[in-house]
């Protein structure tokens, strides 16, 4: 697939008010995009909105609500002109064991991260999809190998990643595809709220040093920006990340690639569509003055399978892992 193009295109970002989302949408700014702002009214929204100026467009409202996401996106599109792009990020995280973690805290964290992230999706992949965009939604290393005293939040990761993988597999008959950040520690607020829950604090003295290191926000809107106008399947951050990801990479793009080559491609969005336009090419190569198209009047097709023509349609290629190193 082609480069995403950014100047003057809308692009969708969630928790755009915290320390991710606000550095993602100041690269946005940068590389001449319009980026959507969806958060939660208030003075931090409104901060962000206005150090970005006009090309930035507020879209308050609260990623647990989807009717509140919904509404949001679609009046922020009449602003742009639609999305070429999402970075879907709001998360939460409520330091505790799994089985210790209050019910009130696992359903915010559940609300925030997995519904946050599923709505989002519903409400921008139309807008997208129409554009011939991409997606991207951040997950974390947790959601590969689960960090203890982070409650329900690696849960939520892995579930993120799987949202992504099925959006993406979902998808292979349309423009549109998604992709997957996958995130250690970041210099933001959350960070912090977790190193200041003491048992976090006492094993981050003791850990390698490299591995608890927070690398900065900035850093990685960086690569997340470049990761859109890629369209990157995968992009890890800090770069030490990526061969912990390969395993899962491989195995998705595998069975994505499978549903490629079954009966159900027919039945995505677009499958149909582009079952009958391959028929019709098919249908028109042979001598025009035949009413079937084909000698003798048959369907052009001889002994084939209009349906063995799905299969052989051309699917998505496999982007490779972005890493952070610039590497193609």
């Amino acid at each position: 697939m082609a480069r995403l193009l950014l100047q003057g295109r809308g692009v969708l970002v969630t928790g755009a008010a915290g320390g991710i989302g606000a550095a993602v949408a100041r690269r946005l700014v940068r590389a001449g995009a319009r980026p959507v702002l969806l958060d939660l009214t208030g003075e931090r929204l409104d901060a962000v909105a206005a150090e970005l100026g006009p090309a930035a467009v507020p879209a308050p409202a609260d990623v647990r609500d989807r009717d509140q996401v919904v509404a949001a996106v679609d009046a922020a599109c009449e602003v742009t002109g639609g999305l070429i792009g999402a970075v879907i990020g709001a998360g939460l995280v409520r330091p505790e064991t799994l089985v210790a973690q209050t019910e009130a805290d696992a359903r915010n964290v559940v609300d925030v991260n997995f519904y946050g992230t599923l709505w989002a999706f519903q409400a921008a992949m139309p807008h997208i999809d129409r554009q011939g965009g991409h997606a991207l939604a951040l997950s974390s290393i947790a959601g590969i190998a689960p960090i203890p005293l982070s409650g329900v939040y690696p849960a939520t990761k892995a579930a993120v990643d799987s949202i992504v993988a099925t959006v993406r597999t979902e998808a292979m008959n349309r423009p549109s595809s998604a992709g997957v950040v996958y995130l250690s520690a970041v210099d933001t607020q959350m960070n912090r709220d977790v190193q200041s829950d003491a048992r976090a604090a006492r094993a981050a003295q003791h850990s390698v040093a490299f591995l608890t290191r927070a690398i900065t926000a900035d850093a990685v809107a960086k690569r997340i920006v470049r990761a859109l106008e890629r369209r990157s399947r995968v992009v890890t951050a800090p770069r030490w990340l990526a061969p912990s990801v390969w395993p899962q990479t491989l195995t998705r793009a595998i069975a994505e690639w499978f549903m490629g080559h079954t009966a159900l491609r027919e039945e995505l969005p677009g499958g149909r569509e582009s079952a009958q336009a391959l028929t019709e090419r098919a249908g028109t190569r042979g001598a025009p003055e035949r009413d079937g198209g084909g000698p003798d009047g048959d369907d052009g097709l001889g002994d084939r399978d209009p349906d063995d023509l799905v299969a052989r349609s051309e699917h998505r290629t496999t982007d490779p892992v972005d890493d952070g190193s610039g590497a193609a």
